[in-house]
């Protein structure tokens, strides 16, 4: 096998790690590399340095969310990032972690959230991770609460070592997160289940946060009831409605700058913003507002 050969790894360009990397996407080799990554911690470094470069790559991607890289490997390799992310100023672990997210897909995320007592070290990530779950996964991940015997409590527990502002911004990021826990919520409340006072104390501090997102939640429904945005998606820019960027715009300067972003990143979650170059003219449009006091 080339990969045992370590001159390979220590003399290969992108080009050849990232053909590499395709071209053991499956199959007994990946599932033989897998193997003595684990067994040789020296050349797992080194495998997961090219994978750190080449991480934005779609043939990374590819290779990070095969079922025989397994959830170990995994978690070595996001604290491998986060050691060289730590290295850098203004580190920030929720924009990291955002980052790592997008890495992982939703079967991989739940099986890295199958490593239990490596979760529950660290919240932050764990959240992240729930976030990526799409129906069916969330589905599996409560089969998994019920193995365990872990209550909804357990859950809703993870969010009380964070603070207010990061949790909003985690659920900002992620609508369907920010979804699944209001449903929680509302299903816990029909319950007359006992529960501690630092529990009915953590409940309400995150129905706050899901109470101010609600408003966006709220504001989204508005602009689809009132535009038809499957017909504007398949419009230029300039033959979309302009009332609808107006609309966006004018409820965003409403906020403090500092929130405008995440609240951006929900508003195009939920297909009120519809794509990038909207994303991009609403950023330029608020940045010369918050300059000159004008839009454009």
């Amino acid at each position: 096998m080339r990969w045992k050969a370590s001159q390979f790894w220590k003399n290969a360009s992108p080009n050849e790690l990232l053909s590499f990397f395709s071209s053991i996407d499956k199959g007994e080799d990946l599932k033989s590399l897998a193997e003595h990554m684990l067994s040789d911690p020296e050349f797992c470094d080194l495998v997961f340095e090219y994978l750190w470069l080449l991480r934005t790559e779609d043939a990374t991607k590819q290779f990070l969310n095969d079922p025989n890289i397994t959830p170990e490997l995994l978690m070595r390799f996001i604290y491998f990032g986060y050691g060289k992310q730590f290295l850098l100023d203004h580190f920030d672990s929720n924009a990291y972690f955002l980052q790592i997210r997008g890495m992982f897909d939703s079967a991989q995320s739940l099986r890295i959230l199958s490593l239990g007592e490596e979760m529950d070290r660290d919240p932050t990530l764990k959240i992240h991770l729930l976030s990526n779950l799409d129906p069916q996964t969330w589905e599996a991940y409560f089969d998994l609460l019920e193995e365990k015997n872990m209550t909804m409590q357990t859950l809703l527990g993870i969010f009380s070592n964070l603070r207010e502002n990061e949790i909003r911004k985690i659920l900002l990021n992620s609508h369907t997160l920010y979804y699944y826990l209001r449903m929680m919520m509302v299903s816990g409340n029909k319950k007359h289940e006992e529960i501690s006072e630092k529990e009915i104390e953590n409940r309400k501090r995150l129905e706050t946060i899901l109470s101010s997102i609600h408003v966006w939640e709220t504001f989204c429904q508005e602009i689809k009831d009132k535009y038809d945005l499957q017909k504007e998606i398949n419009l230029t820019p300039k033959e979309r409605n302009s009332n609808r960027m107006s609309l966006v715009l004018k409820e965003l300067t409403k906020i403090p700058t500092a929130e405008r972003n995440d609240v951006l990143v929900y508003l195009k979650g939920n297909g009120v913003v519809l794509d990038s170059w909207e994303e991009t003219t609403v950023l330029s449009a608020l940045l010369n507002y918050d300059r000159v006091g004008k839009y454009f």
